[in-house]
Formats: structure tokens, C-alpha cells, sequence
């Protein structure tokens, strides 16, 4: 080997150690930046369970309202409409593509 050859050989060397080193030391971010976006996410999913909590809350005063505000016939017609169509719906058959792909 002259020289030249030797000169290659150990700068390619350490080039080589070099790029093998370098990458284990830096981080794509650190988990500092990790941990905040957790709680944010944490946060959100909390703040839209809230919403939805409230939501479902305003919908229930909304359909008791309408309830209360028709006359006594049309209540009890309701709730002969209501009794029937449960009984109904709770011996129906499920669809046959539920039935097809159950687990």
C-alpha cells in the first residue's frame, strides 16, 4: 500500500466510526416536547368529553320540554308508539352483514 492508499484507508475509517457515532447521540425531540403534547392531548379528550356530556344533557331537556309541552292524548299516544315500537325492535334479527362477519 503506498501512501495514498494508507490515507484514504484510515480518513475513510474515521469517517465510517463517525457516522456510526454521531446518530446515537441526537434525538428527534427531546421528552420534554413528548410529555406537553400528551397532556394537551389528555386535555382535549377531556374537554370533549365535557362537551359531549353537556350536549347530551341539553338533549334531554330539549325532548323532555317537547313532552311536557303536547296534551295528554298526544302523551299517551306517544308512549303507546314508544312501547310498541320497542317491542318490535327488540325482537328484530340483526343484519345479515352483522351476522355474516361476527367475530
Amino acid at each position: 500500500m503506498n501512501r495514498r492508499e494508507k490515507n484514504f484507508f484510515i480518513i475513510g475509517s474515521i469517517t465510517f466510526v463517525l457516522l456510526c457515532v454521531l446518530p446515537q447521540n441526537s434525538f428527534a425531540q427531546s421528552k420534554k416536547v413528548d410529555r406537553t403534547v400528551e397532556k394537551r392531548q389528555e386535555q382535549l379528550k377531556k374537554q370533549e368529553e365535557i362537551k359531549k356530556e353537556k350536549s347530551a344533557e341539553q338533549m334531554e331537556a330539549r325532548r323532555q320540554k317537547h313532552i311536557d309541552i303536547q296534551t295528554k292524548e298526544v302523551q299517551k299516544r306517544m308512549k303507546r308508539s314508544k312501547r310498541k315500537s320497542k317491542r318490535i325492535n327488540d325482537n328484530r334479527k340483526e343484519s345479515f352483514l352483522s351476522r355474516w362477519f361476527r367475530k
